[in-house]
């Protein structure tokens, strides 16, 4: 169907691989081409090492289980999208289509990776919610963004990625009293493995190439040059970005707003300004050492 009704989509299409498989970096990248690094449309196509990638409102206290994160060095990163929090690792292929169009047309990615993947004989249901399903289990699932000049749709698709991970990674810290963050909404998932044994990485993009009849194109390390990549990847670091866009929260006592604690006391909502309230199993519970993660990733510069 997509390709009846999208030819003239398709020609004009090119398909972005990133080298890269840091998550900071993948989404610098991607905010680049948005904001007019590319001509447009594109569908960019990346692999990050292990993360959790949290929505725009989403809040990490109660998204990700913090401490096991740090244990394993599994990354935490904010994308610009809504949507929920998402575990990445290398056996996950991440998409992004970014397009020209200030309104996106949801159906419409979907649709082409539905067929995309029909042709190899492999058969996908799109949901409400515009996820793709796969013998009635999510293996996909995607976000959006929309601005003035562009917008994007990007998703996860899971091919051999560890479900055991994705699943600790993803329980909360804490239960707050109340909050104005968006929740994950959980399905049960799978990967193409589970289904069809072998398959890589390199087979799916394949797949989604062979439809679009394109040859993608690798990006090289000359485009970490660019001041938005830069500018982006460095505001996607940040404690403001990072922290500092939790929506606003109450727990133990304590209202946190924007990662800044309003009431009783005031501060960042950290292990220096919370001492009185917590004991110090809570404390690095609450605040495991994310500084070398933050270390590491600002290694690719």
């Amino acid at each position: 169907m997509a390709t009846e009704l999208f030819p003239v989509y398709h020609a004009r299409m090119r398909i972005f691989l990133s080298p890269f498989q840091n998550p900071f970096l993948n989404l610098a990248l991607e905010d680049h081409f948005l904001r007019g690094g590319a001509d447009l449309p594109i569908l960019f196509l990346y692999v990050n090492r292990p993360c959790v990638v949290l929505g725009r409102f989403q809040n990490p206290w109660l998204e990700t289980q913090l401490p096991y994160l740090v244990e394993k060095d599994i990354w935490m990163v904010r994308r610009q999208s809504g949507g929920g929090c998402v575990f990445h690792d290398e056996g996950n292929l991440n998409f992004s289509f970014i397009t020209p169009d200030p309104m996106i047309n949801r159906m419409k990615h979907a649709e082409i990776l539905k067929e995309a993947f029909l042709k190899a004989d492999i058969s996908l249901t799109i949901s409400p919610r515009h996820d793709l399903w796969l013998d009635g289990k999510k293996i996909s699932g995607s976000a959006f963004k929309q601005t003035k000049t562009g917008s994007f749709h990007h998703g996860t698709f899971l091919v051999s990625s560890n479900l055991d991970s994705l699943e600790k990674s993803l329980k909360h810290t804490l239960v707050p009293i109340e909050t104005k963050s968006i929740a994950s909404v959980r399905s049960q998932v799978i990967t193409l493995q589970e289904k069809f044994p072998g398959t890589e990485i390199s087979d799916v993009i394949e797949i989604i190439c062979h439809h679009l009849k394109t040859i993608p194109f690798t990006l090289d390390g000359t485009i970490l040059s660019e001041p938005q990549v830069q500018e982006s990847f460095q505001r996607l670091l940040s404690w403001e970005w990072l922290w500092g866009e939790t929506p606003h929260f109450e727990f133990s006592g304590l209202s946190i707003r924007k990662g800044m604690i309003e009431s009783p006391v005031s501060g960042r909502f950290d292990k220096i300004n919370v001492r009185d309230y917590f004991s110090e199993a809570e404390l690095e519970k609450l605040f495991p050492d994310f500084l070398p993660m933050l270390e590491d990733a600002k290694r690719v510069f």
